[in-house]
């Protein structure tokens, strides 16, 4: 088979394992959520990687379980696949090189996502691990800060090394662009976290050792669903939902806050 054509079916090999890892671990944000009496009905897979659509129940453990998920299916694929390739028997051509080169994607996708930073899982991890200490409120606060200093330290060291300088991490090669493009995918995306938790319900009650003594079965008391707890509005002035008065009207002021009709400014 002529050159071309071996590099081509590589690169078939490499695009197609590329995908199957991200959606793996994409698969384990979306079954931790669902074990963790949430939500996940959509997986979306494009140029940028994937992106699991979840909603655990607004607990600390029950996020942090959902957060951690994704990153430890990719070092489970990491571990199997240097396995793999350990084993004393001789692989074909096409697929010890892709062996190998999923042993590199899975690596580099764990330590990419495990960046303390939204909306990287590591930043999630880190607001989920706070979250016990300071709060939800606080703990998305941080977290955001760090955030938005990596991704305008990030920035910095771009236009330091000029626009036709590159970096090396773990064997990836980033020029300037791309890295200022990272920052600003950052720093936008962290900006939406704290807009994030006025969409969220009360406190929900999870427990590991409850969860897992009920195994597969209902809990026998009040629906586990997050859309029996979550409200999709709330007023700034008097907290009211429109689960506590389905007929409510809210509208959104000019200060940007959403406020019921008993409670609207002078303007909106």
């Amino acid at each position: 088979m002529p050159l071309i054509q071996e590099n081509w079916v590589l690169a078939l090999c490499y695009i197609g394992a590329l995908y199957v890892s991200i959606l793996l671990h994409e698969f384990g944000h979306a079954l931790a959520a669902r074990w963790c009496d949430g939500e996940a009905t959509q997986i979306l897979l494009w140029p940028l990687g994937g992106l699991a659509f979840c909603r655990p129940a607004f607990h600390p453990t029950a996020h942090l379980l959902t957060s951690a998920a994704g990153p430890f299916v990719s070092l489970c694929l990491f571990g199997f696949f240097v396995g793999i390739e350990s084993l004393p028997v001789d692989l074909s051509y096409y697929l010890g090189n892709t062996v190998k080169e999923l042993i590199f994607m899975n690596g580099a996708l764990l330590l990419f996502n495990l960046i303390p930073a939204f909306p990287m899982d590591g930043g999630r991890i880190l607001r989920d691990s706070l979250w016990y200490f300071i709060g939800v409120r606080r703990a998305t606060q941080w977290a955001v800060g760090l955030s938005k200093f990596l991704a305008g330290f990030v920035l910095i060291l771009a236009l330091l090394r000029g626009f036709s300088g590159s970096f090396h991490f773990f064997g990836f090669e980033f020029s300037v662009g791309q890295l200022a493009i990272l920052a600003f995918f950052i720093f936008s995306q962290s900006s939406t976290e704290m807009l994030a938790l006025r969409w969220e319900g009360p406190i929900h009650p999870f427990s590991i050792r409850e969860r897992l003594l009920r195994g597969l079965h209902p809990r026998p008391i009040a629906p586990s669903s997050v859309r029996e707890y979550v409200s999709f509005h709330r007023c700034n002035a008097c907290g009211r939902t429109e689960l506590d008065s389905p007929g409510l009207i809210f509208r959104v002021a000019s200060d940007g806050y959403e406020y019921c009709e008993d409670h609207l400014p002078p303007t909106i």
